[in-house]
């Protein structure tokens, strides 16, 4: 079956000003190269993709296209036409950008360029293949409930289906964290312009997963070892020292 892999890249982080007033976050340094090289290198990994997307938005779309240009990347930039962050469209208004672009036969991978981990993405591709035509999600381990308050979080049952969602919870109910890393197959993609027709809320993709999850049968596939969500410079930095 052909892939479409979705980069995720039009947020404007603005958390990490000043770092990010002109540079995207994906586009920071990391080693000898930036984050998005890191990100890349796990997709380049999958196998069957047909075409790349990476989407962001028009005040960092040339920054991209250079960075595409500098590594001679198979991916095209897909600019959402907003300038700053009160007029953003959120991730999954550009989710379903670029599935329009994909056109209506390749299932998705969709990956937010702030997230890095250490497991190869061709292996949860693999299982989230065993699941069609059920949608998929990565999830990684916190060491406790109470270290995982800034996430989303799941709750599975004996099968992997997601029965319970928590979005950024006081209290969550399990320590298990969704992370931006999903699997759509093609006959599961129209659900993402049913959930923006009925008007919820776009901005991150944690709320269309637990949406989904209410919609249909949807996994999560527990994945091994260190992950990343650079959305802090204290994150940023302690990947910076700790990233080889």
């Amino acid at each position: 079956m052909s892939i479409t892999v979705i980069l995720l890249a039009a947020g404007y982080a603005t958390r990490l000003y000043p770092l990010t007033k002109e540079t995207p976050k994906a586009l920071l340094p990391l080693g000898r190269g930036v984050i998005l090289d890191e990100v890349l290198r796990s997709v380049l990994e999958v196998p069957d993709v047909s075409q790349r997307i990476l989407v962001t938005n028009h005040r960092f779309a040339e920054p991209f296209r250079q960075w595409q240009r500098d590594r001679q990347a198979d991916v095209r930039v897909l600019d959402d036409g907003t300038s700053t962050a009160e007029t953003r469209l959120g991730a999954i208004r550009d989710l379903e950008l670029a599935r329009n672009e994909a056109g209506p036969s390749d299932d998705l991978l969709v990956v937010g360029t702030d997230n890095l981990f250490r497991w190869p993405l061709a292996e949860f591709v693999a299982q989230a293949q065993r699941h069609r035509p059920a949608p998929s999600v990565a999830l990684w381990q916190a060491s406790s409930p109470s270290a995982a308050t800034q996430f989303g979080v799941v709750v599975r049952d004996a099968s992997s289906r997601v029965i319970q969602f928590a979005e950024k919870s006081a209290q969550p109910p399990s320590a298990e964290v969704a992370l931006c890393v999903y699997y759509f197959p093609a006959m599961m993609c129209g659900k993402i312009r049913e959930y923006i027709d009925a008007g919820e809320n776009t901005d991150a993709p944690g709320y269309f997963l637990a949406w989904l999850a209410h919609h249909v049968a949807v996994y999560g596939l527990m994945m091994p070892g260190v992950w990343h969500d650079i959305g802090t410079k204290e994150e940023y930095d302690t990947v910076v020292k700790t990233w080889r």
